[in-house]
């Protein structure tokens, strides 16, 4: 009766081993899956922050050569604006697709073009620095977005100009 009992026990066996090895096999490929995405969310975290980056620099660098006259900001318009402590900040409720609101930067690897704005923020006299001549102070928000479209990198820096 033993021999009997035993017969389809090798088939039972082969078949659970099988079925373990599927598992293995689509957890696997799960997981190659899984690492795929985050490399790719990487790059294109990567090339949203090298957009956003590069607009900075070329708005610092516009800011610096002096492209934009102080009175420019006055007219609050075309990406240079005078900031209003009573809203919220500007770089939040700016429309950065607008090309009226925005300077427009170059576009390197990413789905859209980078953006900046700059905000002329109340001048300052630095310590035994002559009073009749102070410190023009900037704000640049660049923002700029992946290769994919859902990557969003936002960057700011300040520049402080003597006159």
């Amino acid at each position: 009766m033993t021999p009997k009992l035993s017969e389809g026990s090798v088939l039972i066996i082969t078949l659970l081993l099988m079925l373990m090895l599927t598992i293995m096999a689509i957890t696997q490929i799960s997981f190659n899956h899984t690492q795929t995405n985050i490399a790719a969310n990487s790059a294109d975290a990567q090339v949203a922050f090298h957009t956003a980056e590069g607009a900075l620099n070329e708005a610092t660098n516009n800011v610096l050569a002096g492209t934009y006259a102080p009175t420019a900001f006055l007219d609050n318009q075309n990406g240079l604006y005078l900031p209003d402590p009573a809203n919220p900040p500007l770089w939040t409720t700016i429309d950065w697709n607008s090309n009226s609101d925005v300077i427009k930067s170059f576009q390197g690897n990413s789905y859209a073009q980078g953006a900046y704005i700059i905000e002329q923020l109340p001048s300052v006299i630095r310590p035994g620095q002559n009073m009749n001549n102070p410190a023009h102070v900037y704000r640049i928000t660049a923002r700029a977005v992946g290769a994919s479209g859902n990557s969003l990198v936002i960057l700011q820096s300040t520049e402080q100009i003597q006159q």
